[in-house]
């Protein structure tokens, strides 16, 4: 049976500092232990035997696994790391988010509550969703960069006006740009880009050219990508 703790912790207690800091701390163990038991569950080990890995006795996991014991760090550390699996642990002050676990391959993000309710529409969970949209929005980049790298005339020219960027950055700004939902806006951002700017939430329109001759050919260029990026774009719906 999976418990719905966050039903249990929706009523309203009290709005003292030191009510509010038990029930985050009791929110904390409720899931912290659901989820190291579900994790010995999937990995086929009773207690006694995951004590036996451990070290330990089977009181000791069993105290681990429970929501109303006080919990060591490294403890909680030595359980998940026999399980093959890490604590993610972030630091939250008003809008920033600072990650403090030591792990490369996932990274914690702040997400808004709209996102949840996006996932829900689609029939997914939180996490399918955001793999889902980290897929789709990766292989318009991958195909943007393809095209940069390419022997394409168009792309050739923009590699070498932006010769001082990366492939990479290049393609990341070039993606925000296309994103610009005016299409006079989004022309001139990227002029702007292709004559040395870098600006895409500027004013786009206030550009000076070194001489006529140079606007219009930024502008031939500019128009030009955009044509190619929006036949790539195409391709993949």
């Amino acid at each position: 049976m999976k418990y719905n703790f966050q039903e249990w912790l929706k009523t309203d207690i009290s709005d003292e500092p030191e009510v509010i800091l038990a029930g985050k701390l009791e929110y904390l163990r409720l899931y912290l232990t659901d989820a190291m038991r579900s994790l010995r569950e999937k990995a086929g080990l009773t207690q006694a035997q995951l004590a036996e890995k451990l070290g330990v006795q089977q009181a000791a996991v069993s105290k681990l696994e429970s929501s109303l014991k006080d919990h060591k760090l490294e403890s909680v550390l030595d359980y998940l790391h026999r399980l093959n699996a890490d604590l993610l642990i972030a630091v939250k002050q008003e809008d920033e988010l600072i990650q403090v676990s030591d792990n490369d391959g996932m990274i914690l993000i702040d997400l808004p509550e709209e996102i949840e309710d996006l996932a829900e529409v689609e029939k997914m969970s939180l996490r399918e969703y955001i793999l889902a949209a980290i897929q789709h929005f990766s292989q318009k980049k991958v195909s943007v960069r393809e095209f940069i790298e390419s022997d394409d005339e168009v792309a050739v020219k923009v590699r070498m006006k932006l010769a001082n960027k990366s492939l990479s950055e290049i393609a990341s700004e070039l993606e925000k740009m296309c994103q610009i939902y005016d299409e006079d806006d989004r022309l001139f951002a990227v002029k702007k880009l292709l004559a040395g700017g870098v600006s895409v939430g500027s004013n786009n329109r206030d550009i000076s050219d070194k001489n006529e001759d140079d606007g219009i050919e930024l502008l031939e260029l500019a128009e030009e990508l955009l044509e190619k990026l929006e036949n790539i774009f195409e391709e993949q719906e």
